[in-house]
């Protein structure tokens, strides 16, 4: 055992500059800090979950840029609610880091998406993820009427109930497996 190296988990001070660093001017800085955090991982969590809630746009896509490298399925929640963010590309590294969690994504999404269909951007950042997680065949028959509910004039009318339906099959699917 005395042949390893031994390397010490970060601390929380550790970890508090690094997520202040995803605000710096710097490119180059914030790309070296996301890249830390994302070597970090779970213990990076929490902080990157909070800095989804920053006020400033860029510390908000720097952390979930860093979840997406991450694909933690703990962070789907927090995932799903930027989707509804302000800033387009916001929602857009948000729903690439929900693509990258895959199977554990789904339900938190579909479940949302019955809440929450009004919002447009909400509605456009699900498809986005439906999209392209309905491109694996053990999805694809689950999703794509969701999927298509979002495409009609009504999505706020149309998603909710297939999305229900959706939730419905994919918690019996679970339960199964």
């Amino acid at each position: 055992m005395d042949n390893f190296p031994h390397r010490r988990p970060p601390d929380f001070t550790t970890i508090a500059f690094l997520t202040d660093q995803l605000a710096e001017e710097d490119s180059v800085r914030r790309q070296d800090a996301r890249n830390t955090l994302a070597e970090i991982g779970g213990p990076a969590v929490p902080a990157l979950v909070e800095s989804l809630y920053d006020p400033r746009d860029q510390v908000r896509w720097e952390s979930g840029k860093t979840l997406e490298a991450n694909a933690d399925p703990l962070t789907a929640p927090a995932l799903v609610a930027a989707l509804d963010d302000d800033n387009e590309d916001v929602r857009w590294v948000a729903g690439e880091a929900l693509t990258a969690i895959g199977d554990a994504a789904v339900a938190p999404l579909l479940y949302a998406l019955i809440r929450r269909a009004s919002s447009y951007g909400f509605c456009k950042g699900a498809h986005h993820v439906l999209r392209d997680l309905a491109r694996k065949e053990s999805r694809r028959a689950l999703l794509v009427p969701v999927l298509q509910s979002l495409e009609q004039i009504e999505p706020g009318v149309s998603a909710p109930p297939a999305a229900l339906t959706a939730l419905e099959a994919w918690r019996a699917r679970e339960r199964v497996t």
